[in-house]
């Protein structure tokens, strides 16, 4: 049964986008502001001890000082508002079976990051925001596509709707789409077609699938693009949107030249906030401003004016009333826009430059090379418990060195152990098993770049093979 949060904001979103001027748009977000700091400084004694309440919202959310995932998460139980959780419970119930919704209690959903920015961060919501947050995506992302003459479509069979994303639990893209599943009724259907399978069991599922729409990383929307263009995969989606990573700009271009005319598009989200932002049709990316507040900031943690690339950004959530996340880190560098953007929307838009991790290519035979995306290679290291921070570089074809950080009174070797039995499951899959070393080494520091900008957790020191050798 779809929640009447997610309907409601949904037809919330849809319409303020269309109807609503930019002061309408600021009103509302000062006035959700206004109440999650109230809120956060009653219930939450993390927050509390942040919040100094006085003068107005915007002033008092200026004067509190940015907060990192490791300080979130080593204040975790404060963190909470109005229940009694630990961090080792959330990061317990992130770690359930896969093809489930993470929930601690069966009550809460929790959502894993992967630790690009230090130590992996675990976030919660309850129902309210979770729906929230999915009707808001929902709108804003189908913004132009819920018109009459696209939804005549649902009413005349059920919309297909295909996730090329992770089958782990805790995953925020993931989570997105089970809970889609369950409740898109008579009008959609939709399957999780997990991006860890091989690539050939991928292609014959959405062959025989046929979607209408696409949602996946950036890098297996590109990897799917090839598979079509050397004619294995055969559908044709109305509309792609991509998550979780940028597009590389050849990426891009390739998708939208295979699939055209289908409509790309790309979701600006965290698993600290899945509605950060949408792409429009004049290929702007639109804040959602009454849903958010970001701040560029420079290296002081100061606003940067108009038009200046930050060196960092501040997330502010103002839905999550129930793990309030106010002033939080995000490594993403974004420059406000400022002229309007042609398109209409009332929103203010970015230009973004956040990671982008590199695909690997391992060779299984003489003209056989086998991909490997960033996503499908992080979710080989979600599972692994007691890791702070890692990074997999590519220093040969068939070599993938693993550098990890761990946790306080973590026996390193055991996260070795891990790791190796983590991907030698996965490289199985893909008949490179045999093929492929794998070497975890323990440091105690992964140094980040000259701008301190997130980290760069998957890279390649030996690039793509030709595109006539690659076999998917």
């Amino acid at each position: 049964m779809t929640s009447r949060y997610f309907l409601t904001s949904l037809a919330e979103a849809l319409l303020r986008e269309r109807f609503a001027s930019p002061a309408t748009v600021q009103r509302v977000q000062q006035g959700r502001l206004k109440h999650l700091l109230q809120h956060a400084a009653r219930h939450s004694p993390f927050n509390g001890r942040r919040i100094q309440p006085a003068g107005s919202p915007l002033e008092q959310l200026q004067r509190i000082r940015p907060v990192d995932v490791r300080e979130m998460m080593d204040n975790f139980p404060d963190t909470v508002c109005g229940a009694e959780i630990t961090l080792t419970e959330a990061r317990a119930a992130a770690q359930s079976e896969p093809g489930k919704v993470a929930r601690v209690r069966d009550r809460w959903m929790v959502s894993q990051t992967s630790g690009t920015t230090g130590e992996p961060g675990y976030f919660l919501n309850d129902h309210r925001s979770v729906e929230i947050q999915r009707g808001v995506v929902f709108a804003r992302t189908f913004r132009d596509r819920l018109a009459w003459k696209h939804v005549r479509r649902f009413i005349r069979r059920r919309y297909r709707m295909a996730f090329v994303v992770t089958r782990l639990s805790g995953c925020i893209s993931t989570q997105t789409c089970l809970l889609g599943k369950q409740q898109s009724g008579r009008m959609a259907e939709i399957r999780l077609f997990p991006s860890e399978d091989p690539i050939a069991e991928i292609v014959r599922g959405l062959n025989e699938y046929q979607p209408d729409y696409v949602h996946g990383y950036a890098s297996m929307l590109e990897l799917l693009a090839y598979q079509a263009d050397d004619g294995a995969l055969k559908i044709r989606p109305e509309f792609i949107s991509s998550g979780s990573e940028g597009f590389s700009k050849a990426g891009r271009a390739a998708v939208e030249r295979v699939f055209a005319p289908a409509v790309v598009t790309s979701q600006y989200g965290s698993t600290e906030c899945s509605v950060l932002g949408n792409e429009c049709r004049a290929g702007q990316m639109h804040v959602n401003s009454d849903y958010v507040i970001l701040e560029g900031v420079d290296e002081n943690d100061q606003l940067v004016p108009l038009g200046v690339k930050s060196h960092q950004t501040l997330l502010t959530n103002l839905v999550n009333l129930f793990q309030p996340i106010i002033r939080f880190r995000l490594t993403d560098s974004i420059s406000w826009q400022t002229t309007p953007c042609p398109c209409g929307s009332p929103l203010p838009t970015i230009q973004l430059e956040g990671r982008s991790d590199e695909m690997l290519w391992l060779e299984r035979g003489p003209s056989d090379f086998v991909s490997c995306s960033p996503p499908s290679l992080q979710a080989q290291m979600y599972p692994v418990a007691g890791i702070r921070q890692w990074q997999l570089i590519q220093t040969q074809r068939n070599h993938l060195r693993i550098r990890f950080v761990k946790s306080p009174g973590v026996d390193g070797a055991t996260v070795a152990a891990d790791i190796r039995q983590n991907f030698r499951k996965y490289l199985d899959l893909e008949r490179l098993g045999t093929l492929v070393e794998v070497t975890p080494e323990e440091v105690d520091m992964i140094p980040r770049t000259a701008r301190g900008q997130k980290l760069k957790q998957i890279i390649s020191e030996v690039g793509a093979p030709p595109r006539k050798e690659r076999s998917s």
